[in-house]
């Protein structure tokens, strides 16, 4: 049993490419692993704000999305949720970040934001419609769930490898 309330929460538009990498990852890690009772996958889809009831009052929440950065398509970036949660409103990273952000603010505000946020990302090669990844993109996967991973094993929880593991849930492709 887990004493702790998290959320993985995967992000995107699985109808623009690239940009639905945190849905894809989400669905490889239910068919890969079982987590502990109190861990959650949230499909976030688009939503933004309107995931409120998904991470109030939880110990943390990991976004995993794509990321509109400087850097090469396929680079795996990790940011704490200081780094991006904080930048000024003009500098947009995600296209889902004001609503995800202005949610966040409005919970800090109430006193019910999550106590840890971090995201996953992945820097996109294509956003246009379509729903396939780019091979760099693609390729990334493997990097971005071993950081995952090894996040949750630092917050003392070790998911169960499925054996064995389920054909993942990619329904639109």
């Amino acid at each position: 049993m887990c004493n702790q309330s998290g959320v993985i929460l995967g992000v995107g538009n699985i109808l623009h490419s690239d940009d639905g990498i945190g849905i894809k990852i989400l669905k490889f890690l239910d068919s890969q692993y079982e987590f502990p009772e109190g861990i959650e996958l949230v499909d976030g889809g688009t939503v933004g704000a309107q995931l409120d009831t998904s991470i109030v009052n939880r110990d943390w929440v990991i976004i995993v999305d794509a990321l509109d950065v400087e850097g090469d398509p396929g680079e795996v970036k990790v940011l704490s949720g200081d780094t991006f949660i904080n930048r000024p409103s003009s500098t947009k990273m995600s296209p889902h970040q004001v609503g995800f952000l202005d949610l966040i603010q409005l919970m800090k505000m109430e006193g019910t934001e999550p106590k840890g946020i971090d995201l996953i990302g992945i820097i996109p090669a294509n956003t246009n419609d379509g729903f396939e990844m780019t091979p760099e993109v693609d390729n990334a996967m493997t990097k971005a769930v071993d950081a995952l991973i090894e996040m949750l094993k630092q917050k003392g929880i070790t998911p169960i490898k499925r054996n064995p593991p389920l054909k993942p849930d990619y329904w639109w492709l």
